[in-house]
């Protein structure tokens, strides 16, 4: 498990491996690739990272979708309890209120709007998922 100091949210900025790494909208595929993140695999347009990342206390699962540059990270609490057998859109509910308090921790009060993109805190009814989505312009 890799550990992440934090989000900054001047910058938009997510700091690994005790600030060796930084992810943000100016990082590339190729970038990533250079990184001990990178465990294999076709990384444009997205990439899952296999380990589970610490921010602030709590264990993601983490995405990143590409366009060029990296355009979003999305962050879904790691629930080794929860699988495709015993999901159910109320504990997935209770998943997103999680990421929502997480987030008023971190970032302090809604909205997260900032000069770089923004920050939410979504429930995909389609993709059947919580997630925080880091969103850069």
């Amino acid at each position: 498990m890799g550990r992440i100091k934090m989000i900054d949210s001047r910058t938009g900025s997510i700091l690994l491996d005790n600030g060796n790494i930084v992810l943000n909208s100016k990082i590339a595929p190729n970038e990533l690739m250079a990184t001990s993140l990178y465990k294999g695999g076709s990384v444009d347009p997205n990439y899952l990272l296999k380990d589970t990342q610490e921010i602030n206390g709590k264990i993601f699962l983490l995405t990143l979708f590409f366009k060029g540059k990296l355009k979003e990270i999305h962050l879904s609490e790691a629930d080794k309890e929860l699988s495709w057998e015993n999901w159910s859109e109320e504990k997935e509910m209770k998943k997103k209120e999680s990421h929502d308090k997480w987030l008023l921790s971190v970032l302090g009060q809604e909205p997260y709007q900032y000069t770089w993109g923004q920050v939410e805190s979504v429930f995909d009814k389609k993709g059947c998922v919580s997630s925080i989505i880091l969103r850069y312009l």
